[in-house]
């Protein structure tokens, strides 16, 4: 029943995209962007990878971006990442989430087919802990700095594709203990122009 509902609005948002793009390109302006995207993620705190083994680190998430002048973008992305570990002495199970929200300024370079980008700004971690010592869920506050390149298919084209670097410094204190949530992610996805 998930599946048949994402799968229903993503369709949704696809067919809706398309037809913002195709009446941005015939008034000759890019208001903004619907960005999917998916990559690797590495939380650089060494007690973290004492605790979540560094195996599949995947993030996913979507990024909305709003023209505010001449290759100046702002941008809001938020994202999902999920771990299983096993606590350090009792060996039992804990379970953590983190949802990523950034917010931040980017320049584009005007140039056709391939577009590098660069920017930054502030990010709010909301993570939660589950394991049988107790619950955890708290906000981190941080800075990110990100570069990326588009590749574009025509200027009326509705679809680019996205390759994106990232590094944020986030520090969580829990307990008295700083844990450090930022770090450095890659990866690539699809926009949608509009």
């Amino acid at each position: 029943m998930r599946t048949h509902a994402r799968r229903t609005a993503a369709v949704a948002a696809l067919i809706l995209a398309t037809s913002l793009s195709t009446f941005a390109v015939e008034n000759g302006r890019k208001q903004g962007t619907f960005e999917f995207f998916l990559g690797p993620y590495t939380v650089t705190d060494t007690l973290f990878k004492a605790v979540y083994p560094q195996g599949s680190n995947t993030i996913r998430g979507i990024l909305l971006s709003s023209s505010i002048a001449a290759g100046i973008d702002f941008y809001a992305q938020i994202k999902a990442f999920s771990k299983t570990g096993a606590l350090t002495y009792t060996q039992e199970v804990t379970n953590f989430l983190m949802i990523p929200l950034s917010l931040g300024l980017r320049y584009e370079l005007p140039t056709n087919y391939i577009i590098p980008y660069l920017g930054g700004g502030a990010d709010f971690y909301f993570y939660y802990e589950s394991n049988p010592i107790g619950t955890t869920l708290n906000v981190a506050t941080g800075t990110h700095v990100l570069g990326g390149i588009y590749i574009e298919f025509g200027k009326s084209f509705p679809l680019r594709l996205n390759g994106m670097l990232k590094y944020t410094w986030v520090n969580a204190t829990e307990s008295g203990q700083t844990i450090r949530l930022g770090g450095f992610e890659y990866g690539g996805g699809i926009a949608i122009v509009f």
